[in-house]
């Protein structure tokens, strides 16, 4: 879907952010493509994980006075929640910045994971606020959820740090995050991106986006499977990713990462 930008644009100053940056791929072979699917977690924990997840929504959805069935299929949240985007609303902010105190599984986990990935120590600790948190990104059918293409670090609390996507319901071929190859190599001269937060389609987000490029965009969609996990730069043009399922919601966690001391 074609999404309409709103908001004042330049391009930036004939630098790479990357090269003034503590780059989290450094040590591994996919550091020039930016991104990486690995296994994420050993059965007994991904069920664990899995479990807890739904349960985290059935507490949101009753928070907001949703009726469920006993068995939530979250890759239906779209028809839990029908037209109303108030609703919508009132659930996703209580899906994002969650401690990982609220994790299924102990954050502990995950580091390590996600450190063995990069070569490097890594923890769920941003040194710009002192936070510990995850979030879920949820992403209805044929809808406006999406954030732009953007680069994380244009938000300055993002500098440093190595990014996840996590797959949990109705991810695929036609929903999984995209983002560009290589991108974070880019000179911020050759992006045009809207100096403040976007707003696309009428929706407002907090990140600048993306509104033209001097190098021709490969945008892919990496497409990780359950139990797997995309690891990317957060200097990668990344998001715009629209869910062209027509019957589908995605749901999926995200955290990033920041060496450890």
């Amino acid at each position: 879907m074609n999404a309409h930008i709103e908001g004042e644009r330049s391009y930036g100053p004939d630098t790479v952010l990357l090269h003034h940056a503590d780059d989290l791929t450094a040590r591994t072979q996919w550091q020039k493509k930016g991104y990486h699917i690995a296994p994420f977690l050993q059965p007994h924990e991904w069920e664990k994980f899995y479990q807890g997840v739904c349960l985290l929504f059935k507490s949101f959805f009753l928070k907001a006075k949703v009726s469920v069935r006993d068995k939530l299929e979250l890759d239906k949240y779209h028809l839990y929640i029908g037209n109303n985007y108030s609703l919508h609303l009132a659930i996703v902010e209580q899906a994002k910045l969650l401690a990982v105190s609220q994790l299924p599984i102990r954050v502990e986990t995950i580091e390590k994971r996600v450190s063995e990935l990069c070569q490097v120590q890594v923890q769920a600790f941003n040194p710009f606020d002192q936070a510990r948190v995850f979030h879920f990104r949820i992403i209805r059918p044929q809808s406006n959820d999406n954030n732009p293409l953007h680069r994380d670090v244009w938000l300055e609390d993002y500098k440093d740090c190595i990014n996840i996507y996590v797959p949990i319901f109705g991810s695929n071929s036609l929903s999984s995050l995209t983002l560009v190859p290589g991108s974070h190599l880019w000179s911020e001269a050759d992006i045009e991106r809207t100096k403040k937060g976007a707003k696309v389609d009428g929706v407002q987000f907090n990140v600048p986006g993306l509104t033209g490029s001097k190098t021709p965009l490969d945008i892919v969609r990496p497409n990780p499977n359950l139990n797997e996990v995309l690891v990317f730069s957060p200097y990668l043009l990344h998001g715009g990713a629209s869910n062209l399922n027509t019957d589908i919601t995605r749901i999926s966690l995200e955290m990033r990462f920041w060496r450890k001391p």
